[in-house]
């Protein structure tokens, strides 16, 4: 795989993940209505069909998972301490 789709995977990826955490904290910080539904960003945003909450659910599931294991290869931070800890 070249660079530039490894770019763009761990772009989307990380957008996919920064999308999903926020959603969770909105559950958590708005409190449930009286039916026991909490405040769903990607309900607001893509509507009531299941299949395709599940489907961006599904998707940002996958990218955390990518995320998880690439990060090490593609973040400059752990690129950059990586680097100090071998001149150490």
């Amino acid at each position: 795989m070249n660079n530039d789709v490894k770019k763009w995977l761990h772009m989307i990826a990380f957008i996919l993940v920064v999308i999903g955490s926020i959603n969770v904290g909105l559950f958590g910080v708005i409190p449930a209505d009286a039916n026991g539904e909490g405040f769903d960003l990607l309900q607001r945003f893509l509507g009531f069909s299941p299949t395709l909450l599940e489907l961006v659910d599904l998707l940002i599931g996958v990218s955390g998972v990518y995320l998880l294991i690439t990060h090490a290869k593609t973040c400059r931070v752990c690129e950059a301490s990586k680097s100090t800890q071998k001149a150490a």
